[in-house]
């Protein structure tokens, strides 16, 4: 027996030594790789993210306190990373540099988290929770739900400190995960939603044993410990919270769910994210079937909870759009987290960092090339933005197909006039229950009633009947910008006087008359 306890003491002291020699590369290359992933940030114009040029007028709006088209309204919303960094950065920065500064903490948190996690999980740093690295760029990034992106490291995190504080005083543990609970629910509700899940989860065998053996008063204890971090949450939730618009509660068709999966790696280039996605699973699939794959059983249930609640959720709910395709990206990190090689021989071990390397440097070459390619675009929208007179009214026009992510996007780039030239852009987000922006009056309604896909049809697709009608939800602005990432083709109007501008950024300013 004693010699039992001897082993394992020396079995632990070696694994802490070995964590603790480990640490200072692993910190070297974790520095490296967000340095790497961090390139495509500052070399172009502006982030080819679908929604980032829409964040970045508001941030504009908080930092300058509104104006005369745009309210602050703030309130406890969780949805607020963005919202409350990136302002806070711009008085220390310009705005720009504040925004991409946010994504590399975006990254740093999510690849951070993962790495940590796997610390804690597997009870020693590994190389392998770098995987984390090959999924940064994935195709929530690429819609730029970017304090989505930040609150699910965030719960990385948190839930690596709470394993971490487990053999803590438990008023510790009560302390700092309600901290970190308020923090994932500030950022966004999901985030939240991925930490309850997965601690839940965690916390299940532990539950089970305490009922089985009738410890009620260890499992009060222990669903009290797991509680009280939602109490301020919960209040904020059922009692702060504006209005929000009921929405559309659209789901996922089943069959879809396992080809969603592969949104981890989709990108730029089909066929070769494909490639990666396969040799990603493939990898695991076969050190699991020969028995090299070692899962931390408590995670791998909080896992499971994860899984079964993007198999169950929809996709569009209230206001929220993408609500089940925020959560592969939470399960794959999750899944590094939770597993570590073991007894891999070492031509094995160095073959997998091998490819795991090559496949992280091809696809940072596709990504940053895409994302030049990006600048020269942007920049030449952004010159016809500033030819704009300060104080407009620009109305936006764009396809419904324009609203997936994914190239160049231009669906959100006239935003930036609201920055660049303090015009009043229908478009900009301003939801109560989501951003701390609000529209003033008559605005909100002028917004109302010019919708970006009518306008489109009027004009771009419809007949001369419907370029009229089209024309007269215009009389209250001074231009129209058509955007579409695909070329297209405005047919001639007389309301319409054709600026310079690019071909998938076509400026006009707006004919006044009684026949416009």
């Amino acid at each position: 027996m004693a010699l039992g306890k001897t082993l394992i003491l020396r079995s632990s002291r070696s694994e802490r030594l070995e964590g603790r020699n480990t640490a200072g590369p692993i910190l070297v290359a974790f520095l490296a790789l967000l340095v790497i992933v961090s390139v495509p940030v500052f070399s172009t114009v502006l982030p080819p993210l679908l929604d980032y040029p829409n964040h970045l007028a508001r941030m504009h709006l908080l930092v300058e306190g509104g104006n005369q088209f745009y309210a602050v309204r703030w309130s406890p919303l969780p949805d607020l990373a963005e919202d409350l960094l990136v302002p806070a950065l711009a008085h220390l920065v310009p705005l720009e540099l504040a925004g991409r500064l946010f994504l590399v903490l975006t990254f740093a948190l999510l690849a951070g988290g993962t790495l940590w996690l796997n610390r804690v999980a597997t009870g020693r740093w590994r190389w392998w929770g770098f995987l984390g690295f090959l999924l940064l760029y994935d195709r929530i990034l690429l819609w730029g739900f970017l304090n989505y992106l930040f609150g699910l490291g965030i719960a990385l995190c948190a839930i690596a400190l709470w394993l971490a504080l487990e053999e803590a005083p438990r008023w510790r543990r009560i302390v700092a995960s309600s901290l970190v609970a308020l923090a994932c629910f500030l950022s966004h509700i999901s985030a939240l939603g991925v930490y309850a899940l997965a601690l839940a989860g965690m916390e299940l065998a532990t539950a089970l044993r305490r009922l089985r053996a009738r410890d009620m008063r260890g499992l009060a204890a222990q669903a009290a410990t797991f509680g009280v971090q939602f109490i301020v949450p919960t209040i904020l939730i059922v009692f702060c919270q504006p209005a929000s618009p009921h929405g559309v509660l659209s789901f996922t068709a089943p069959r879809r769910k396992p080809d969603l999966l592969f949104s981890v790696f989709d990108n730029y280039n089909r066929p070769f994210d494909v490639v990666c996605f396969a040799l990603f699973v493939a990898l695991f699939g076969v050190l699991a079937w020969r028995g090299r794959l070692r899962l931390d059983p408590r995670l791998g249930l909080g896992i499971v909870m994860v899984l079964a609640a993007y198999l169950l959720l929809p996709s569009q709910m209230l206001s929220g759009s993408g609500v089940d395709r925020r959560l592969p990206l939470a399960l794959f990190l999750l899944l590094i987290a939770a597993t570590a090689p073991r007894a891999l021989p070492r031509r094995a071990a160095l073959a997998i960092g091998l490819a795991a390397t090559v496949v992280f440097a091809a696809r940072m070459v596709v990504i940053e090339k895409m994302w030049l390619d990006a600048s020269r675009t942007y920049a030449a929208d952004i010159a016809a933005i500033d030819t704009l007179p300060e104080d407009a009214k620009l109305a936006v026009a764009y396809p419904d197909r324009e609203t997936n992510a994914g190239g160049v996007p231009e669906l959100h780039v006239a935003t930036l006039a609201v920055m660049r030239r303090e015009t009043f852009v229908p478009t900009l987000f301003a939801y109560a229950s989501q951003q701390p922006i609000a529209l003033r009056q008559p605005y909100r309604d002028l917004a109302r009633a010019t919708s970006p896909n009518w306008i489109w049809d009027g004009f771009v697709e419809g007949n001369a009947t419907e370029r009229a009608a089209s024309a007269a939800l215009l009389k209250d602005y001074d231009f129209v910008v058509f955007a579409d990432r695909d070329l297209f083709t405005v047919p001639p109007s007389s309301c319409l006087i054709a600026m310079p501008s690019p071909p998938h950024f076509r400026l006009f300013r707006l004919r006044s008359g009684e026949t416009c």
